[in-house]
């Protein structure tokens, strides 16, 4: 009798051990033990906050134009604040751009919003002026008042306010046929100006 309970309590705790395994196991097959998938590849970054890479240049002026004759070349000049200026009543209209030792200013009354000017001193006090530093501090410039017939054109094409109070933004082109030259050395070379181009922070005063 003893014998037989020895033998029928060892075959009950292999059973429960078979049984206990296959619990374990569940679902792995044999003797397999499932770890939780890990994920390859590149990792993830993320931010709550998207950032924002869109450089400011509300307040960045650029005017680009061409040279032919007593100076002959591609030119452009970027501001970093404005300097242009719209006054009395917004029909006073000047273009005032420089940067390293060269400028640009373009003047004219009347401007009435977006379209087509004719500069010339003798119809609306119009002026282009285009200055070169020289060595020494010198400058050679060439201005359409120093020939009272002489004529520009300016287109204004977008003329928008900005995120910023009083400041627009103007956009348009430009034309000279012809800017006497005030250097003394070779008076009788003057330039012409050809694909004029403005993008310009522009201050609203009253």
């Amino acid at each position: 009798m003893p014998r037989c309970w020895c033998h029928q309590l060892v075959s009950t705790g292999m059973v429960l051990l078979f049984l206990l395994a296959g619990c374990g196991n569940a679902g792995n097959g044999p003797g397999l033990v499932q770890k939780t998938p890990t994920k390859t590849g590149p990792l993830e970054t993320g931010s709550p906050f998207p950032t924002n890479t869109t450089t400011v240049t509300d307040d960045v002026s650029t005017v680009s134009f061409a040279l032919h004759g007593g100076v002959t070349g591609t030119y452009t000049i970027h501001a970093a604040l404005p300097t242009s200026k719209l006054r009395h009543g917004h029909r006073e209209f000047t273009i005032d751009v420089a940067h390293a030792g060269i400028s640009i200013f373009l003047a004219f009354y009347g401007y009435h919003g977006p379209g087509t000017y004719t500069l010339s001193e003798d119809i609306n006090g119009g002026d282009v002026r285009i200055d070169f530093e020289r060595e020494s501090g010198k400058y050679t410039f060439w201005d359409l008042s120093l020939k009272p017939k002489a004529q520009c054109t300016l287109t204004i094409t977008s003329d928008t306010p900005t995120r910023y109070v009083g400041i627009d933004r103007m956009r348009g082109a430009f034309s000279c046929p012809l800017l006497p030259s005030s250097n003394l050395d070779h008076p009788q070379q003057p330039v012409a100006v050809s694909n004029g181009h403005i993008d310009v922070a522009i201050i609203v005063e009253s």
